[in-house]
C-alpha cells in the first residue's frame, strides 16, 4: 500500500501514476475509437443528405474533426448525428476513466499487477453505476425545474393566468430557496463529470451512494475541491506541454533521414498529409514559423502528385500524426483519472475518516461511517 498523507502532498503524485502505458494505453484506445466513430457518422450522414457538402468538408476539414456547435451550415439531422457520435464518444471517456481509475486505486492498495482485463471487467458490471448517477443528478434537476416551469405554464392559462401568477407570488420566498438547490444541484452535477468515474472505481457502490457522495464532498469539502482542481491544473499544464514536446520532437527525428535522403517523396506526403488534416499542421507550424508553408521544415508550398507509394506514405503519417496527438491527449486524460482519484481519496478520509486504500480487489464494496451532509 502507498504511503499518504491525506493533502495536496498526495496529488504532486499524478505523474508518477499517470505516465502508466495502462492508463495512457486505455485512454488512447478509448479516444481513437470515439474519434473514429464520430467521423464515420459526420462524414456518412453528409453523404447521405448532400455528397457536394460531403466533398466540401472534405477539402476544407479533412479528418480534423467538426464540432456541433462550432458550424450553421449543417443540415438538422447532421447536426444531430454528431451530437450522438459527441455523446459517444463522452461515454466512452467515462468508461475508459473509470478504468483508469480502477487501475489507479489497486495499484495504490498495494495490487501492482491489477490488469487492464481485470478494469474492463469491473466497468461490465458497474456501467450502470457511471451512467445512472448522471442520470438521477439530471433527473433530480428536471424534477425541480418542473415547479417554476409549470408555474409559468399555467400563467399561460386565458383569464385564469393571471390569478394563478398573483397566487404563486406569495411563494417567492419558498421559489427562492428552491432556486438555490436547483443551483447546488447543478454545481453537484458539474462536479460529478469529474469524479464520478473516480467515486464508482474507489467505492464500488451503486448510483445512489455515489451521488450521496457526490453531494457529500461539494457539500462538506468545497474549497479543498476548488483549490486541489487547481493545483491539479497547474500539474497538467506542466506535464502535458513536456510529453507534448517529447511526442513532436520523436516524429521530428523518425523524418529527418527520410527528409534528407527522399526529400521531395517526403515534401509531397507531408503535404498530402497536411490537406488531409486540414491544413493543421500548417497552422501549427505558423506559431513557429514566418513561412506557413514549412511543417516541420518541409516546403509544402509546390504541388504534390498523388502517387501510389505518396499516397500510402501520407496516410501512414496522418495516422501517426492522428496516434500521437491522441496519446498527448490520452497522458492528458490519464492525469485526470489519477488526480480526481487522489483527490476523492483525500476528501473520502476527510470527510468521514474512511480510507479507501484499505479494500483490496474488485469485489469488496466500501462500507464508509455515515456522515450527514454538513457535517465536519
Amino acid at each position: 500500500m502507498a504511503q499518504f498523507h491525506f493533502n495536496y502532498k498526495d496529488i504532486s503524485r499524478i505523474n508518477h501514476y499517470g505516465f502508466s502505458v495502462r492508463r495512457i494505453g486505455i485512454h488512447l484506445v478509448g479516444i481513437l475509437l470515439g474519434y473514429l466513430i464520430y467521423e464515420i457518422l459526420f462524414y456518412l450522414t453528409l453523404f447521405i443528405t448532400d455528397g457536394t457538402e460531403a466533398r466540401n468538408f472534405w477539402k476544407t476539414s479533412g479528418l480534423l474533426p467538426v464540432l456541433p456547435f462550432t458550424t450553421t451550415e449543417l443540415s438538422p439531422l447532421t447536426t444531430g448525428v454528431m451530437w450522438v457520435g459527441l455523446s459517444a464518444f463522452a461515454a466512452i471517456f467515462f468508461l475508459v476513466s473509470t478504468m483508469a481509475s480502477k487501475i489507479t486505486i489497486e495499484q495504490l492498495r498495494g495490487d501492482v499487477f491489477y490488469s487492464v482485463g481485470n478494469a474492463l471487467s469491473f466497468v461490465k458490471q458497474n456501467w450502470k453505476t457511471v451512467f445512472g448517477s448522471f442520470f438521477g443528478l439530471i433527473s433530480i434537476v428536471f424534477l425541480l425545474f418542473l415547479i417554476p416551469g409549470s408555474v409559468a405554464l399555467l400563467g399561460k392559462i386565458p383569464f385564469l393566468g393571471k390569478p394563478i401568477l398573483v397566487l404563486a407570488s406569495l411563494f417567492t420566498p419558498i421559489a427562492f430557496f428552491i432556486g438555490l438547490l436547483i443551483a447546488f444541484i447543478i454545481t453537484v452535477l458539474i462536479a460529478s463529470l469529474f469524479f464520478v468515474p473516480a467515486i464508482a472505481a474507489t467505492t464500488n457502490t451503486d448510483a445512489f451512494e455515489t451521488i450521496y457522495q457526490l453531494f457529500a464532498i461539494v457539500w462538506n469539502q468545497p474549497w479543498r475541491i476548488v483549490g486541489y482542481g487547481i493545483f491539479l491544473l497547474f500539474l497538467k499544464l506542466i506535464f502535458v506541454p513536456i510529453w507534448a514536446i517529447f511526442c513532436l520532437g520523436g516524429f521530428i527525428i523518425i523524418l529527418l533521414p527520410m527528409f534528407y535522403l527522399h526529400t521531395t517523396f517526403i515534401q509531397e506526403s507531408m503535404a498530402l498529409a497536411n490537406k488531409w488534416l486540414g491544413e493543421t499542421l500548417q497552422k501549427f507550424t505558423s506559431l513557429f514559423f514566418q513561412d506557413n508553408t514549412i511543417i516541420f521544415g518541409i516546403d509544402t508550398s509546390q504541388p504534390s502528385v498523388a502517387i501510389f507509394s505518396t499516397t500510402v506514405c501520407a496516410i501512414l503519417i496522418t495516422v501517426t500524426l492522428i496516434c500521437i496527438a491522441g496519446g498527448v491527449i490520452a497522458y492528458l486524460f490519464s492525469l485526470a483519472s489519477v488526480g480526481t482519484t487522489l483527490i476523492y481519496t483525500i476528501l473520502r478520509q476527510h470527510i468521514d475518516g474512511q480510507n479507501l486504500l484499505e479494500t483490496i480487489g474488485t469485489g469488496g464494496q466500501v462500507e464508509g461511517t455515515s456522515v450527514t451532509i454538513g457535517e465536519k
